[in-house]
């Protein structure tokens, strides 16, 4: 049977994982973009833009990120961005493509993955099980991980939905 979008993103974000996290939290993003060769900066995007991700052949990916929002909402859209990375060398080893991460834009494959990849890059499911069995709010849990309550919110309710076989692997 093929992986399911949301299995292969979870195993694409469990592996950098294993790879790059030392173990403490908020995870740190700036060694899993180094490890893709991937760069990133912030600039004024406007009103509806969360971010971009570029890249031209013979470079890295180029990842924009809306300076006018919080900082929990730029990782997360850093994370996110970093899946669209991923997708692309794991499925075809693109040397060009670009991706715009713009509120009320089409949600399709490639941004449920992105999305995915980035919950589960942010929010391990074994920690926040572990964080939730320890009485942590939605709140605390946010603050914790460096992400939105909203962000913490969808993590749960997708691990409801689809548990994280992965996390026990």
């Amino acid at each position: 049977m093929p992986e399911m979008v949301y299995e292969a993103a979870r195993r694409a974000a469990a592996d950098l994982l294993r790879r790059h996290w030392d173990g403490h939290l908020p995870i740190r993003l700036s060694e899993i973009s180094e490890s893709l060769n991937a760069s990133k900066y912030e600039a004024d995007l406007g009103g509806t833009l969360s971010g971009m991700v570029s890249k031209t052949p013979g470079s890295g990916p180029r990842i924009a990120l809306n300076s006018r929002h919080s900082s929990a909402r730029r990782r997360f859209t850093w994370a996110h961005e970093l899946g669209h990375v991923v997708e692309r060398k794991q499925l075809a080893d693109d040397p060009e493509y670009s991706f715009t991460d713009a509120r009320g834009a089409k949600y399709d494959l490639h941004e449920f993955f992105a999305d995915e990849f980035a919950g589960s890059l942010l929010i391990p499911a074994d920690e926040l099980r572990r964080l939730r069995n320890l009485g942590y709010t939605t709140g605390q849990l946010a603050r914790t991980f460096g992400v939105s309550v909203d962000a913490i919110d969808k993590r749960i309710a997708r691990l409801e939905v689809h548990p994280d076989e992965l996390a026990h692997a």
